[in-house]
């Protein structure tokens, strides 16, 4: 009952200003004096909260139905490569470094998967990043890195920003249904994307560096395929 009053709460609020948007739009299209320019941007302005609540239905729907993988040999690398491309949509900055280990071995897993899983959590950095604005940059490293490695019968790929970290009373919560640090966002993303990567027998895990920023590492725990 708590879950549900939190998924209610967040819900409402997540509808409720799409709605608005939507209504102050028509209300532009009704009047018969709006220019052109005027009705153009009203439409692009339904379209994309039109998008934004599809997004928030969809979440709450993947959140609540039942977790079906469908396993394939999987190229992690290239995996990689097109889930930062994904992310990269609408603003290009800041970018994203990849360290790929060209020795990785094509897995068993749920690709499509754990791309949407990389694509929210690659998503969270750069916008991590982007709330830096202002701050002392840490020297040495890049905004966002992407990487993948091999340790033992393990494959782990690695998130890595130099944005604001996770505040320390937050970071035992990232993965919770519902929680949110965002004035938008209904905060499943990351509890979904953590329950992606379980079914399939890994983890996702996060921590701050002490230099600044955070790191998300996904386990994929998986059979290689020859």
């Amino acid at each position: 009952l708590s879950a549900l009053g939190r998924l209610s709460t967040v819900v409402a609020h997540e509808v409720r200003n799409p709605l608005m948007l939507i209504k102050a739009s028509l209300r532009v299209l009704r009047q018969a004096s709006g220019s052109p320019t005027e009705s153009r941007e009203a439409v692009a302005d339904i379209d994309a909260e039109v998008g934004r609540l599809d997004r928030v239905a969809t979440a709450v729907l993947d959140f609540a139905r039942p977790i079906r993988c469908e396993l394939g040999p999987t190229d992690l690398n290239a995996l990689c490569r097109n889930a930062a491309e994904a992310s990269l949509t609408g603003e290009p900055a800041p970018g994203i470094t990849l360290r790929l280990d060209p020795a990785l071995p094509r897995v068993m897993t749920d690709g499509e998967r754990v791309r949407t899983a990389l694509v929210n959590i690659l998503s969270n950095a750069r916008e991590a990043v982007a709330a830096r604005a202002g701050a002392p940059e840490p020297a040495g490293a890049p905004d966002v890195e992407l990487s993948t490695l091999r340790a033992g019968g393990a494959v782990a790929i690695v998130v890595a920003d130099r944005g604001i970290g996770i505040a320390a009373a937050d970071l035992p919560h990232v993965f919770d249904p519902y929680f949110t640090t965002r004035r938008t966002g209904t905060g499943l993303g990351l509890a979904i994307a953590r329950g992606f990567i379980q079914a399939q027998g890994g983890d996702i895990t996060a921590r701050n560096h002490p230099e600044g920023g955070a790191e998300f590492v996904i386990e994929v725990n998986v059979t290689a395929h020859d």
